[in-house]
């Protein structure tokens, strides 16, 4: 079993911080990506997601940043982002991500305009990145936790 140090979380909602969260508690190097500038100085200031996960205490290693790019040295990558954005952030991501990649797929969904599911977006994306999916039923406040 490979184990990957240093994770990038796409998605600052409340899915994507409980999962960066939680690596980071388990001593990972993380950095959450987030398209609200409100939230990315609420974690690296606060330790707080204020907008999507209030009133929980977040790790003072987990870093954000806005920069897309700055995800680009991650190891292994988690997409936490809403359906509809899935296909646009991988299409910004595969100018700079390295093919060899993995992401773990924590969307779930089906794309309005296709009816693709999120893994076959992706893969039409990002052919040759490793994929991987991650779902099931729990509350971002109790991953967090």
């Amino acid at each position: 079993m490979t184990i990957y140090n240093k994770i990038s979380v796409i998605g600052g909602g409340a899915w994507g911080t409980a999962l960066a969260a939680m690596a980071a508690r388990a001593g990972r190097d993380v950095l959450l990506w987030a398209r609200e500038d409100g939230v990315v100085t609420s974690i690296n200031e606060a330790h707080e997601n204020k907008d999507f996960l209030p009133d929980v205490t977040l790790p003072e290693s987990l870093k954000a940043t806005g920069n897309l790019a700055d995800v680009a040295t991650a190891e292994v990558i988690l997409m936490v982002v809403p359906a509809q954005f899935v296909r646009a952030i991988a299409q910004d991501m595969k100018v700079f991500l390295k093919e060899s990649t993995p992401i773990i797929l924590c969307a779930k969904g089906i794309e309005q305009s296709t009816g693709k599911m999120m893994n076959e977006v992706v893969s039409a994306v990002l052919p040759k990145s490793p994929l991987v999916l991650l779902s099931g039923p729990t509350f971002a406040r109790e991953v967090a936790a």
